[in-house]
Parts: structure tokens; C-alpha cells; sequence
């Protein structure tokens, strides 16, 4: 069954504003542990703000068929795209939904390797008397502090999807207000 092609299908065009966007994604995501053709799919997906498929996203990045679809292949993966049954790829519509992807994959993937880890370097230098207790404390601290980011990781997901970023968009401005009422000397800064 072959549909009528509407404006919202219409090829994309990639201006170079979106483009130096997607580069810049594409630099951003080895950082996180995604490859580089990944986020730059991911962010032409959430610019083009509508389904797109994969020849589509291959002409967009001016990329090959075959590295279109092991991008999408990973973003899948990574929960951060969807196929609809017509074979075309979207993402959310938010930039909030581009970090949560993110941020929930990362979840998935490092804290609970991360926190076994730890708490074993901490065990094991516990009952090693080899280990130096300075050393012992500060495997200790870092632990308690990967313990502490996942359990706000935790509360944070608790809250309704909307009320997270009203609160970061809410203590960026009262920051910034900050800022400007008690500027920082330069050497302050760190």
C-alpha cells in the first residue's frame, strides 16, 4: 500500500546552522560513550522534529546506507530511537527528552557496574591490611559518592516528567540572577 507523499515527508535540507549542530553532537557523543555517526543521527532526528527514514537520515549526514543503519541500530539500542511499522526512525521533540535518553542509558549501562565495582575496591581494601587507611578512606569516599548521585538519580526519576526541568530551568536563572548580583572576582574562579 503506497501513500500520497505530504509536505511533512518533503526531503529535509540540511542548512549549515543544523549542520555545524549535528557535528557538534556527533563530537559530543564519544564523550558519553556513543559513536560519533549515533549522535549525529540522534540529533538530525530531534532537529527534523518529525519520522525520517533511514535513506533519508544516509542523505542527511551524507553518510552510507549501511552506517545510517548501524546508527540506528545503536540508537535503538541505546532507547534513544524508535521505528514506527512504515520503517521511519524518530526521537523526541524536547531537547529534556535528548538528555533523558542519554541519561537513562547511561544509567542503565554504567551506575550499577560503577557501584559493584566500588563496593568491592571497598571490601577488599577493608580486609586487606596491606592497603594504607588513607587509601582506604578515599576508596571509601569515592563510593559514598557514586552511592549519593545514584540515589538522586533515583529520586529524580520519581518526580513528574514535566517538574524536572521546570526545577533546572528555575535554579539556572536564580544562578545566573546570582551571578550578576555578586559577580565573582577573577580569582575565584576555579
Amino acid at each position: 500500500m503506497c501513500r500520497a507523499e505530504t509536505k511533512q515527508d518533503a526531503e529535509l535540507s540540511v542548512s549549515a546552522p543544523m549542520r555545524r549542530f549535528i557535528d557538534y553532537f556527533g563530537d559530543l557523543g564519544p564523550r558519553w560513550g556513543v559513536r560519533a555517526e549515533t549522535s549525529r543521527a540522534h540529533a538530525l532526528l530531534f532537529l527534523a522534529g518529525r519520522p525520517m527514514v533511514r535513506d533519508e537520515i544516509a542523505q542527511g549526514l551524507e553518510i552510507s546506507n549501511a552506517k545510517a543503519t548501524s546508527a540506528l541500530k545503536d540508537l535503538r539500542g541505546w532507547d534513544m530511537a524508535r521505528q514506527d511499522d512504515d520503517g521511519r526512525w524518530s526521537t523526541g521533540g524536547e531537547p529534556w527528552d535528548l538528555l533523558f535518553a542519554a541519561l537513562d542509558s547511561r544509567r542503565q549501562r554504567e551506575i550499577a557496574p560503577a557501584l559493584e565495582i566500588l563496593r568491592q575496591c571497598d571490601q577488599d581494601a577493608k580486609s586487606d591490611p596491606a592497603t594504607p587507611s588513607p587509601v582506604r578512606r578515599r576508596i571509601a569516599g569515592v563510593l559514598t559518592l557514586v552511592e549519593n548521585l545514584a540515589a538522586i538519580d533515583i529520586q529524580s526519576r520519581r518526580l513528574p516528567k514535566n517538574l524536572l526541568p521546570r526545577l533546572v530551568s528555575a535554579t539556572g536563572t536564580a544562578s545566573r540572577l546570582v551571578d550578576r548580583l555578586f559577580p565573582r572576582s577573577t580569582s575565584a574562579k576555579r
